[in-house]
Formats: structure tokens, sequence, C-alpha cells
């Protein structure tokens, strides 16, 4: 709430400025063009009171009266020193040592408007510098508010990393040393690890968030990477009743941090569960173009939303309830960092679809 009401103050307040701006930008223009129209008429009545005392013209009230007609204002002779100026629209212009020529024009109009092309510019010009400039205050203010969002998240999760992984190893520790019984006691044992390794996993990503390092990487098989993370995450799949389809044939080699990369993956098949909350089908394929190899994730849950396809990978950009919009931009910044591309698609014949395309070594 705290934050859409910033953004509604912003944006408030910059229409003012552009309200604002337009009216400072149409008092400007009508001041140059109060001051050309002065410059023409004072141009106008010089030159007529030139003409009029070169050719010695009589000062009269018929030639007064003509060149009314001719020039389209009143004009007037009067004794040297006795004609008063009346603001802008009077103008008195000495001829000589006994007479005056006085000058005087209708109020002028303001002519401006938009269809004058001047004008157009001028206002189309401001409007555009006020977007481009609204346009990067609002881009920095969200760099700014996200950047204090990450910083508060390092400290939480610097906090939890430390409050959480003392007792986890401690629990990881004691059941590697226990020495089960039976088959039921081997196999909670096994899960207890793998779950604690899912915790450990959870507080790493947590970290890699609030400080990403850059990946460690070596030489490994993408396809035995994204094996592992299904095998370790069969029990969650057949509780989210969700078939999980791996038709990945491999090796297939790349350059990679295999933490980093069995993080990403566990966060797109976790986010594929969760897209099926009534069970469903999540296939997995792959494709060689040229050096890259592009991993497909598909399900058959409801897909992505308009919003989802432009912000999916966004920072705290969530429309699951409950989210917090951390999961795919991590994956998109693990990708990114192992020079990869995420991209967000919806599969014609329903579901999501995630693709995730990494630079591949020759086998």
């Amino acid at each position: 709430m705290s934050s859409l009401f910033k953004s509604w103050r912003f944006g408030i307040g910059f229409l003012a400025f552009v309200v604002v701006g337009s009216l400072l930008l149409l008092a400007w223009l009508r001041q140059r063009e109060r001051e050309e129209s002065n410059r023409l008429f004072h141009a106008l009545a010089q030159a007529d009171a030139e003409f009029v005392r070169r050719m010695n013209l009589p000062r009269s009230e018929k030639l007064a009266s003509d060149l009314e007609q001719l020039l389209g204002m009143r004009i007037k002779f009067s004794d040297a020193g006795k004609g008063k100026a009346n603001g802008d629209d009077t103008l008195v212009v000495r001829l000589d040592d006994k007479n005056d020529m006085i000058f005087t024009r209708k109020p002028v109009a303001s002519r401006l408007s938009l269809r004058d092309p001047a004008t157009r510019n001028a206002f189309i010009a401001f409007w555009l510098v006020s977007g481009i400039v609204g346009w990067l205050l609002a881009r920095e203010r969200l760099k700014r508010a996200q950047s204090e969002r990450l910083a508060m998240l390092g400290r939480v999760a610097t906090s939890l990393a430390h409050d959480i992984k003392n007792p986890l190893a401690s629990i990881q520790l004691h059941a590697q040393l226990m020495t089960p019984s039976d088959g039921e006691d081997a196999k909670a044992l096994k899960m207890i690890e793998r779950e604690s390794e899912v915790i450990a996993g959870l507080v790493n990503q947590w970290l890699h968030l609030a400080n990403p390092l850059p990946p460690k990487l070596v030489r490994l098989d993408v396809v035995e990477c994204v094996a592992v993370v299904v095998r370790n995450l069969e029990a969650q799949a057949r509780h989210a009743v969700v078939d999980v389809e791996n038709g990945l044939v491999g090796p297939i080699w790349v350059m990679g941090d295999a933490q980093r990369l069995s993080q990403a993956f566990r966060n797109l098949l976790v986010n594929g569960f969760q897209a099926m909350p009534r069970g469903g089908k999540l296939r997995i394929s792959g494709e060689r173009h040229e050096n890259m190899i592009s991993l497909c994730f598909a399900d058959s849950g409801p897909g992505f939303s308009e919003s989802a396809l432009a912000r999916g990978a966004e920072l705290f950009f969530t429309e699951k309830e409950g989210g917090m919009g951390v999961g795919l931009n991590i994956v998109a910044s693990i990708v990114a960092s192992h020079g990869g591309q995420l991209e967000l698609q919806n599969d014609p014949k329903g579901g999501a679809v995630i693709l995730v395309s990494l630079p591949s070594l020759a086998t």
C-alpha cells in the first residue's frame, strides 16, 4: 500500500509538473508573440513616419485618414511634445520640431494555436522532454527502491543463514552418524539428509539473492545435473501428483557451476509442481542449436498471464498466493551468469513453457 501510494504521489507530482510547465511555456510564447508584435508595430510606424518626413507631406487629417486605411491603424498628427503614449498600443514618433505623429493600433489578440507549426512543435518538444525525464526519474526510483529492498533482504538473509545453518549442520551430522536398524530407518535417514540439503539450498538461494557471486565453472554434463534434481524431487512430485517426463539424452557438456545450475533447475521444477495444484504432467526436453543447448520445461498448468510473461523474472513480482517473487529472478540470474538466457512462453495447446539456453561444449 505504501509503495502504491508513493507511485500515485509521484505520478500526480509529475503530472502537476507537466501542467505547470505547459502553462509557463504558453506564457513565454505569448510574451514572445507580444514582443514580436511590438517590434513590427514600431518598425511599421517608424517607416511610415520616415516616409511622411522625406516626402514632406502635409500633416493633415486627410493624409492621416488615408494612412489609416492603408496601414489598418489609427493615425493622428499633433503638435510636438503634446502627444502621449498609452501603453504598448500607442506610439508617438517625432516628425520635426513642430509635429508628432501618433500611431494607435487595435488591441493585439493572441494567435497562438496548436495548428501553428511553431507552437505545436514547441509543445511537442516540451512534452517529449518531460516524458523522457519522467521515465528516467521513474526508472531511478525503481532502482533505488529495489536497492533498498535488496539491502534489507541481505541483512535478513545473513541473519537467517547464521541462525539456520548451525542447527542444520548438527542435524546433518547426527543423521550421518546414526546407524539404521532396518530399511524403514534407512529411508527415514535418507529423507532427513535429502530435506536438509533442500533447506541448505534455500538458505544459499537467499544468500545468492542478497550477494550474488560469480559461478565456479567446471566441465559438467547438464543432462546428469537435471537427472539428479529430478531424482531428489521424486517424493515431492508424487505428493503433488505430477508425472515428470525427463526426455533429455546425454551427455551434453557445458561449463557450469553444478550447485547453481541444480538450484535453478530445482526452482523451475518446484514452480511447475505449484502451477498444477490438481496434478498434471511436466515434460523436460532439449534441443541443440549450433553451440547452444536449449532446455525446455513445459507443464500442463494454466500457463502464464500476460503480466507474468512480461514481468515473470522481475524481482518480487509474483501472482502466486504466498509467493515472494524471487524464484524465477534467481533462475534468470544464474542462467545469465553462465552466459545463457531465460525465456517464458505459453504453449498454444495449454500450459507454461520455460526455455533455458546455455552455451554448450563440443562432445
